[in-house]
């Protein structure tokens, strides 16, 4: 499943929201900017996990918006350790095809 991320929505509550996971908007913006594993999460959400510039992992959970390439940010947070492993497994892979 691939998610490409052209415009990002990020409503008022949600900077107040992730400051709860220790996450900021700046962090989020590293991650949709880089190479980032998309997982499929509930509710037709899509997990993004990705490395912030400092290198720490964290997961970004986005909705489908109206519009090609359009979504909105629901949270983001540290990941989860199988997470982890999985976003290791993909680096590792796409380090073989470069």
């Amino acid at each position: 499943m691939d998610v490409v991320i052209d415009k990002l929505i990020i409503e008022k509550d949600r900077s107040e929201h992730i400051k709860k996971h220790k996450v900021s908007i700046k962090e989020i913006l590293e991650v949709i900017a880089e190479d980032y594993l998309v997982l499929e999460g509930k509710s037709d959400k899509s997990l993004l996990v990705g490395k912030t510039k400092q290198g720490r992992m964290i997961t970004v959970v986005v909705g489908k918006r109206s519009g090609k390439n359009k979504y909105g940010l629901v949270t983001a947070r540290h990941v989860k350790k199988k997470e982890e492993i999985l976003y290791q497994e993909y680096s590792e892979e796409r380090k073989v095809w470069k």
